[in-house]
């Protein structure tokens, strides 16, 4: 066992407990993660990219043991989780050549393909690149960017892809080989986002300031009637945020942090839709975490300052955190679960609900020295504990830093990113908590 704050090929010792190497095949450190997908108390998927390459981590255990999906891109991609676990990636080109944009008569001026590839969750590898077949388009429709395929199946998804301004289809693509299946043309009077939420995937579409839901209807199945989703106003700002990848997936819910009147989640699952304002404006660059039925989110420190409190001249720059039930008002701590450094540093937040509460991270960076600490909540996020360290000093060797953050519920993991002791290289390492974050050890 290495000593505290240094790491091995096999392990890394924190103030807080052991955590363990994952192979270094599975993804470079260079990887970001940027989304995880939660399916259930055992099944998530974890997805991140470097700069030509997308990575994807799935573990059917609860991060005891992972495989992944990599694949090579020069565009942008983007990963969609199916009900069942299925995965599918959308691969397109960032930039086109110039001579096909100006030719009038290149109605879908793409200068290589839409291509998807398919993989159940339990696979490999993934599947030849099956080529989206484009309807004809105006020459001023948007191109197809950045677009998130709804999964139906291991072997299908669904598009939302603009024919002219203000009117789309949904295009049904599936593995290669597979047989055609005529489009679906959306109502003239609504605007469809090319992003589907909750799982089994649901349609969003706009109609003048009404924000409206719809199942993604299986191949060769007409769309049903939609419903409104209350509580919301539809703005250009609004529905571009919407289209934007959902901040949290976790079984099948897809949430969202849009700008109303107040800073307000919108959250969406097959079964049922729902709206709730938070108790104060969300911190600038505020990433949500969700887990156990909530989300967790950094917010403006809504509680007056104490004339006593030291931070009291800083207060107005001080963050804490709101634990929001999907059905009941949101919690906010009697306390910020941490007290920032007082000289000017760099900081972010990470966190998730657990069964018990909340595990809050916070990362700060001054100059050379850095920090990585721990809150954790076991009362629902009303007390937070005294803040622990993970790992702190001055100088990038021997630097620890957060990957993800994923709860299961009542189990939790952390992904961090540490030095090899005595190398130039860097690994990946897991450490779980199976109560609430009180204890850490490797999975």
């Amino acid at each position: 066992m290495p000593p505290q704050g240094a790491a091995s090929n096999d392990e890394l010792s924190t103030a807080i407990g052991q955590a363990r190497a994952l192979s270094s095949s599975l993804a470079p450190t260079s990887t970001r993660w940027q989304r995880a997908v939660v399916l259930d108390e055992r099944r998530a998927v974890l997805i991140g990219e470097v700069v030509n390459e997308t990575i994807a981590l799935f573990t059917d255990n609860a991060g005891r043991t992972w495989h992944s999906l990599r694949l090579e891109r020069d565009g942008w991609s983007t990963w969609s989780i199916g009900a069942d676990g299925a995965a599918v990636v959308a691969i397109g080109p960032r930039a086109l050549p110039q001579q096909l944009l100006k030719d009038p008569r290149n109605p879908a001026p793409l200068a290589d393909p839409l291509r998807l590839y398919f993989a159940a969750f339990d696979a490999t590898q993934l599947t030849a690149p099956s080529a989206v077949m484009l309807p004809k388009r105006s020459p001023t429709a948007k191109l197809p960017v950045d677009l998130a395929p709804a999964v139906l199946s291991a072997e299908r998804a669904a598009l939302v892809i603009e024919e002219a301004p203000r009117r789309s289809v949904l295009l049904y693509s599936g593995v290669s080989g597979a047989e055609p299946i005529p489009t679906v043309k959306l109502p003239p009077f609504e605007q469809a986002l090319p992003t589907p939420y909750g799982r089994p995937p649901m349609l969003l579409t706009t109609r003048g300031r009404d924000l409206l839901v719809r199942p993604v209807p299986e191949p060769g199945k007409p769309l049903t009637p939609p419903e409104k989703v209350a509580g919301i106003v539809v703005t250009p700002a609004l529905a571009a945020q919407l289209a934007a990848m959902p901040i949290c997936e976790i079984e099948g819910w897809s949430l969202q942090l849009v700008k109303q009147a107040k800073d307000t989640i919108v959250a969406i699952s097959p079964q049922k839709t729902t709206t709730f304002p938070l108790p104060a404006k969300a911190a600038q660059g505020a990433a949500p975490g969700c887990g156990a039925g909530r989300i967790a989110v950094e917010i403006d420190d809504p509680m007056p300052p104490d004339p006593s409190d030291p931070l009291a001249a800083q207060k107005l720059r001080v963050t804490t955190l709101a634990l929001c039930p999907l059905d009941a008002p949101c919690v906010v701590p009697q306390k910020p679960p941490f007290r920032p450094w007082l000289e000017p540093h760099e900081q972010s937040m990470a966190a998730v609900p657990t069964s018990q509460g909340a595990v809050a991270l916070l990362t700060e960076r001054a100059s050379a020295r850095w920090g990585l600490y721990l809150a954790h909540s076991q009362d629902g996020g009303k007390v937070f504990e005294v803040p622990r360290v993970i790992g702190e000093g001055l100088g990038d060797r021997g630097r620890i830093e957060l990957g993800a953050l994923l709860s299961f519920g009542s189990r939790i993991l952390m992904i961090l990113e540490a030095d090899v002791t005595g190398t130039s290289r860097r690994g990946w390492y897991v450490t779980a908590s199976e109560d609430g974050g009180l204890s850490w050890n490797a999975p």
